[in-house]
């Protein structure tokens, strides 16, 4: 694969999702330039190729189109303004994180005024579907820098959605993680009913996948809640920062949200307990907890 021979990119966030991803471009042939605020992490993909940068604004003097995957607001913001510190017309920024629409629109903001484009990209997946090359990617910004990074944003994700010209993909990627949020305590509820019907755990998880409620989010951890090994892919922590996100634009928009703010309490419930660290689908053993007094 060498769909990228030539072009040189910059990767801010070597995380749990951007490593992978990196990777992915790097195996493309791109020249890479990566920083994070982890060294050990940037030392990691410079023995498979890429080029360790110190600074983000060190990242977009090197590289024509820079991308980040970074946790949080405040860190894309803190990102941000480092890129504008070096960043040109020409360049394109790209982020990919999960934010809320009002600090991306500040990005815009930074980005606009050197002359560079920006391009939203939160993307769906997992650390598997990242690795593999199958996310889907949630995209908005100008037409012609979308058309410019198409070759790119095909090496990472299997399907590219264009949202609009704006904060659109951030709109939509929180709306998608909503639902995320809210199927393990559902399949949870599901899965202790069947159990109190005597029907045994393996045999009720391959009956939802292979059923009309099966989904591509329940076929990636249907071994780990068979194995009942929460190793996080995305663990509990985070998708309550990302739920904490859309109820914070539920409110100000006026949008009714309770589903949304029970599955809020859920994680609250496990992250009291210590395993906010844990995969989020750790929550789908919510009624394990009411019935431990009252076992079958």
């Amino acid at each position: 694969m060498a769909a990228l021979q030539g072009w040189t990119l910059g990767w801010i966030g070597a995380g749990r999702m951007g490593t992978p991803l990196c990777r992915r471009l790097l195996a493309a042939g791109a020249t890479m330039w990566v920083t994070d605020t982890d060294p050990a992490r940037v030392e990691a993909l410079a023995k498979e190729g890429a080029n360790a940068a110190a600074t983000a604004a060190a990242v977009a003097e090197q590289a024509a189109i820079i991308l980040s995957m970074v946790p949080n607001d405040l860190a894309l913001l803190a990102v941000a303004r480092d890129v504008a510190e070096t960043i040109r017309p020409g360049q394109v920024f790209i982020d990919l994180s999960t934010v809320s629409p009002a600090a991306s629109a500040r990005v815009a903001e930074l980005m606009a005024a050197r002359g560079a484009d920006y391009l939203r990209c939160p993307v769906s997946g997992s650390t598997s579907t990242a690795a593999t090359g199958n996310l889907t990617l949630f995209l908005s910004g100008p037409d012609a820098a979308m058309d410019r990074c198409e070759a790119l944003l095909a090496v990472l994700g299997r399907e590219v959605l264009r949202c609009g010209a704006g904060e659109e993909a951030r709109a939509v990627k929180l709306m998608v993680n909503l639902v995320v949020a809210l199927t393990p305590a559902i399949i949870g509820e599901a899965l202790a009913f069947g159990g109190r019907l005597g029907l045994e755990w393996d045999a009720m998880l391959d009956a939802l996948s292979r059923s009309v409620a099966g989904s591509p989010l329940l076929a990636y951890k249907v071994d780990m809640l068979k194995a009942r090994d929460w190793t996080p892919a995305a663990d509990v922590d985070l998708v309550a920062k990302d739920v904490d996100l859309a109820l914070a634009v539920g409110l100000r928009e006026g949008a009714p949200m309770p589903f949304s703010a029970l599955a809020r309490q859920f994680a609250a419930a496990y992250q009291t307990s210590g395993e906010g660290g844990l995969d989020f689908f750790r929550v789908a053993t919510w009624p394990e907890r009411l019935l431990a007094n009252n076992p079958r």
